[in-house]
């Protein structure tokens, strides 16, 4: 290498270390300059949108699309269960099949504590036994509980309630819950409300993912899986 190189080199290397010392941490200063260049300053007065917005409204005669076994709720917390509650509403018809997968499920899951019958005397927690698990069934508190609010207590659980959202399907969670209405020999609170979803006149509702009256509900049996 010869003397002229090395110096050639020695002044690059010290050009990029005296660079971050012409602009601050944030590069306003070079900001700045790039504002006045023509091709550049228009930017400045760009709108930048929000990555995740609709920049553009549905075209006319747009359908909706619905699952017929409704939308699985994004993550919360027990601390939510109360705001979340009323936006949840069973999607499920009453019919034998639903009603047969949620005794089994459950049977399988809630029973041990809360008693085949709904009535808290179960098998591992009675009203005997400390953490005495709350009855369920017709009478109890739970009755006057929306679909909603039972709903998510099953997804996330509440108290010294474990979730057992990671052991049953959303639709298993909605059948324990037509279930639990039977065991109560009540339909449950009204649900609040919601946006209604009407699709444009002349929509092909079946395409659209309208469950029918006369479509049957097909409850999805594989168990959930847990996400490592």
């Amino acid at each position: 290498m010869t003397i002229a190189e090395a110096a050639r080199r020695a002044l690059l290397a010290g050009a990029v270390l005296a660079l971050p010392g012409c602009t601050d941490w944030a590069g306003y200063d070079l900001d700045v300059a790039s504002g006045k260049v023509s091709a550049l300053s228009t930017m400045r007065r760009d709108v930048i949108p929000d990555r995740y917005a609709m920049l553009r409204e549905p075209a006319e005669g747009t359908v909706p699309v619905v699952h017929p076994l409704g939308d699985v709720p994004g993550p919360y917390t027990q601390a939510q269960i109360d705001s979340i509650a009323p936006l949840l509403s069973n999607p499920l018809p009453a019919s034998p099949v639903v009603l047969e997968r949620g005794r089994l499920q459950y049977e399988r899951a809630c029973a041990v504590c809360h008693g085949v019958e709904g009535d808290g005397r179960g098998s591992v927690i009675a009203q005997n036994k400390f953490p005495f698990a709350p009855p369920v069934g017709a009478g109890s508190p739970t009755a006057g509980r929306s679909d909603g609010y039972i709903y998510a207590v099953v997804d996330v659980g509440r108290g010294l309630m474990p979730p057992y959202g990671h052991r049953m399907t959303h639709a298993d969670r909605w059948a324990v819950v037509s279930y639990l209405r039977q065991l109560q020999g009540t339909p449950g609170p009204a649900p609040v409300p919601g946006p209604q979803v009407t699709p444009a006149a002349g929509a092909d509702t079946a395409a659209a993912g309208v469950p029918q009256a006369s479509q049957p509900v097909v409850i999805d049996t594989a168990p959930a899986t847990t996400q490592n």
